[in-house]
């Protein structure tokens, strides 16, 4: 373990340093209209993504008992077909675009063991497959949307790399899946530097979708290490908010507008004009959800807690949706001394309401 974790922080660190000087020399705030290959954040984060995990893995064997299942495939084919998809997205085609990702979801989900079943007791083997390939396709979309706002696409993927780091140090996930999280973290890390409010540099919508398909598939290697549901917790909030984007598109007329302008941060931050205190909002919620995901691995209920983190979530976006400040969530002395105040308002106004009520009566 000690070997490993030695191995994955050095991965970690050589993927931040390589990612930030890559991305020092494209450094610009807006996004050009004309595509530049050598200008795009993309392919510095994929390609140090691609090599790292190809290094890790061959150095992994030595080290570990086995790679298992999770060897050179599933570090380099979701790679690669993390590129094919982003090809789609630049030739600007939604719906062959959406097939394609669904597609390269259910060829990875069918090139796992036939005793991979997320719900045994209720599903068949392709219906497994099926739906499976569906949640690889949510992440990949749902990631997308969250890069409305500069970094919460990135700490989102960062918090689950950081999760499944953890679950390989509890010993729920094999060390081989650990040290492949640290060098996809390393990348994103340098990454979210850049991207962190006010933005020096950004990324588009259809480079952080490429990047959600290798979460996805990533998380689908968790789930075949039977830690599909801390997994699934932990990414509770990216689901929660492409859930609730579908939600509102339902009655929205108006097609034009992008799929991030439905999502709740979009609102907290008063339409676009966000700071600082609404990012660290949203990843307070993100920290809760990793929270529970790691309590959900001493649990032996399976759907307890991704229903709970779902609910949680949603309550966390009502009040940020209210009179509550970004920066005031899960502030409890705040909360507490505001709470109190309710109360005791509440209270003192039913007072003089029974005194009026007396005197009126003894008139």
């Amino acid at each position: 373990m000690q070997e490993t974790l030695k191995l994955g922080i050095g991965s970690l660190l050589i993927c931040f340093m390589v990612v930030t000087m890559g991305l020092n020399r494209i450094r610009q705030q807006e996004y050009s209209d004309e595509y530049d290959f050598k200008q795009d954040p993309f392919w510095y984060i994929i390609g140090t993504m691609f090599a790292g995990g190809i290094a890790v893995t061959a150095l992994m064997p030595p080290i570990a008992d086995a790679v298992n299942t999770y060897g050179y495939f599933d570090v380099t084919v979701p790679v690669i077909m993390a590129v094919f998809i982003y090809f789609c997205y630049l030739f600007d085609a939604p719906r062959f675009t959406n097939l394609v990702t669904y597609g390269c979801a259910l060829a990875v989900c069918c090139a796992q063991p036939d005793s991979f079943n997320l719900f045994p007791e209720h599903l068949t083997l392709w219906q497994n497959r099926l739906l499976a390939a569906f949640i690889i396709f949510t992440v990949s979309k749902g990631l997308g949307l969250l890069n409305g706002i500069g970094g919460i696409a990135s700490m989102q993927f960062i918090a689950v790399m950081i999760l499944a780091i953890i679950l390989m140090y509890i010993g729920a996930l094999p060390q081989i899946s650990g040290a492949v999280a640290m060098v996809y973290a390393g990348a994103m890390i340098a990454f979210a530097f850049f991207s962190w409010p006010p933005e020096k540099l950004i990324m588009s919508n259809s480079a952080f979708s490429a990047l959600g398909f290798v979460l996805g598939c990533f998380m689908l290697n968790g789930a075949v290490e039977y830690a599909e549901i801390p997994m699934f917790v932990g990414a509770s909030y990216l689901f929660t908010e492409t859930g609730l984007v579908f939600y509102r598109g339902l009655g929205n007329t108006d097609k034009k507008n992008a799929g991030f302008m439905r999502t709740s941060y979009f609102h907290i931050s008063g339409g676009g004009q966000y700071d600082t205190a609404t990012v660290f909002g949203i990843l307070k919620i993100i920290f809760v959800d990793v929270v529970l995901a790691m309590i959900q691995t001493a649990s032996t209920e399976r759907l307890a807690f991704p229903m709970f983190a779902v609910a949680l979530n949603i309550w966390f976006l009502s009040i940020l949706s209210g009179d509550t400040k970004p920066e005031e969530l899960l502030s409890i002395s705040k909360w507490s001394k505001k709470a109190v105040k309710e109360v005791l308002g509440k209270k003192k106004k039913q007072k003089n309401t029974k005194q009026r009520k007396s005197k009126t009566k003894g008139k």
